[in-house]
């Protein structure tokens, strides 16, 4: 009875050793893909920012509201903008005025040309008729030389006219020209004290109130399109490389529990956040639910490759990456493909047949 016990050990030994789970691979459809999170936009979707800092004086919309491109959103103070704008105005009204043909500053100055003009015509005559009259050899070479300083003085005082009238007109004309781009930008800055919804859309959020402060900092409200939705999805760097344009995605949210939905990859961010080390990527609802609404979050499994009939095996029975048990202590190398979250592709060394043990 004694020698028993070592016999009996040992079948409770082998025993146990038979009931290591176990498992043989099986052929049906594998699909590898990329897991990526984020969040429901609206297209488009932007916040809005003022340009000037001050005092919100009118908010124009609520949380819900349709607008159109250029629709006001918000007014900030704009009495100080109006007063230089009035300014200029004012000041380019002067200057149109000063600069017109008939104006008092130009029609002197023009006065003056006219005078000297005629003034340098009647010296010119007189001097050539004192000309010929000493080629005649009549009267004095005094008399010549009067006429002739008076002539040169009628030119040069004709000549100073002319230049000053051209001078005063090109003065007043770039005057005006300034005066008019002054008006133009305080035209400009009180514009800018209007914020204006840039696309044709819906508000989503307000984010001030009337007799807040509003910086350029700060954001003002949430505009995007109305009924027009996109996912907005993180994917990890190590992942990035395998996902492309067109790939699909499928997307479940919390919102509509565990309905599973279709999307399509359609832009890739070209540049990496160095903070979370991740890309953002957009995709495009497949057939969108009917309610959606912006920052919903969301998930998305986008698929990379898939495959109908493939030999696979769960992926906790692979060890170290590509080695299976066969036995209690043989190993087996094994090439794999695709993977998914529960199984891996076997492309060489296990076939259907073959029973392989979970380490």
């Amino acid at each position: 009875m004694k020698r028993s016990a070592p016999i009996f050990l040992l079948l409770l030994a082998v025993a146990c050793g038979d009931k290591r789970t176990s498992t043989t691979p099986v052929v049906g459809p594998i699909t590898e893909s990329v897991y990526a999170s984020g969040k429901v936009k609206a297209r488009d979707q932007y916040t809005v920012y003022p340009v000037v800092n001050g005092i919100v004086t009118d908010v124009f919309v609520l949380e819900g509201d349709t607008v159109r491109a250029g629709h006001p959103l918000f007014r900030i103070d704009d009495r100080t903008t109006a007063l230089s704008r009035e300014n200029a105005e004012l000041s380019v009204g002067l200057l149109e005025r000063n600069a017109s043909p008939d104006s008092p500053v130009l029609a002197q100055l023009k006065a003056n040309v006219g005078a000297t003009r005629v003034k340098l015509e009647n010296d010119s005559s007189l001097y050539a008729k004192q000309q010929r009259l000493w080629e005649q050899q009549i009267g004095s070479e005094n008399d010549l030389e009067q006429r002739r300083l008076a002539y040169e003085t009628s030119r040069e005082n004709h000549l100073s006219a002319r230049k000053a009238y051209q001078e005063a007109l090109t003065r007043l004309r770039n005057e005006l020209a300034i005066a008019r781009n002054n008006l133009a930008i305080n035209d400009r800055a009180l514009d800018d004290r209007t914020v204006r919804s840039l696309i044709d859309g819906r508000v989503y959020d307000v984010m001030i109130e009337r007799g807040e402060l509003a910086t350029t900092q700060r954001g003002l409200a949430v505009v995007g399109r109305s009924a027009d939705f996109l996912l907005e999805v993180e994917v990890d760097e190590y992942d990035i490389v395998r996902v492309r344009e067109g790939q699909r995605a499928l997307v479940t949210m919390d919102a509509y529990g565990d309905t599973l939905m279709e999307a399509v990859v359609q832009r890739i961010d070209p540049i990496m956040d160095e903070r979370s080390r991740t890309f953002t990527v957009e995709a495009t609802f497949v057939d969108p639910p009917a309610l959606l609404f912006p920052n919903l979050t969301c998930e998305a499994n986008i698929v990379v490759r898939t495959k109908d009939q493939a030999l696979t095996i769960p992926a906790s029975y692979l060890a170290d990456g590509d080695e299976v048990l066969v036995g209690r202590n043989e190993r087996r190398k094994v090439r794999v493909g695709l993977r998914d979250l529960e199984r891996v592709e076997v492309l060489e060394g296990l076939d259907s047949t073959a029973t392989i043990y979970q380490p």
